[in-house]
C-alpha cells in the first residue's frame, strides 16, 4: 500500500506518524487498500472549523472517502482516520456479507441434492 501526504498547514509530525500507523496497520495481512492520499491543510471556512482533512483511498473496486473538519489540524486529522478505519471495516464487512451468503447457497443446494440422492 503507498501513502502519500499532502500538508499545507503545520502539522505535529507525531500525530501525522500515529495517523500513518493506523492506516499501514489497517492494511496488514490485506490487498484491498492500495493506494492513500492524506490531504490536510488549513481552512477559512470558521463556520465549520479552522482545518480539514482528508483521506482518499483507491480499493479494489471502489474508491473509499472520509473527510473531516476541526478546530486543529492534528484533531481533523484524528476524525478522518477514524472515519476511514469505519469505511474499511464496512467494506470489508460487506464483502464477507456477499461471500458468506453464496457459501450459505451452496450449503442448501448441497443439502437438496443429498436428499435427492437417498
Amino acid at each position: 500500500m503507498d501513502i502519500q501526504w499532502h500538508v499545507v498547514t503545520d502539522l505535529d509530525s507525531a500525530r501525522k506518524d500515529a495517523a500513518e500507523a493506523r492506516i499501514r496497520k489497517l492494511g496488514q495481512g490485506q490487498k484491498d487498500l492500495i493506494h492513500v492520499v492524506v490531504h490536510v491543510e488549513g481552512s477559512n471556512h470558521h463556520q465549520h472549523g479552522a482545518a480539514e482533512a482528508k483521506i482518499r483511498c483507491q480499493a479494489k473496486g471502489r474508491e473509499l472517502i472520509a473527510h473531516e473538519r476541526d478546530e486543529e489540524p492534528e484533531l481533523a486529522l484524528s476524525r478522518a482516520v477514524d472515519a476511514f478505519e469505519r469505511e474499511v471495516r464496512s467494506m470489508r464487512a460487506k464483502r464477507r456479507d456477499h461471500r458468506g451468503a453464496r457459501g450459505a447457497q451452496r450449503s442448501a443446494s448441497e443439502v437438496v441434492r443429498d436428499g435427492e440422492e437417498e
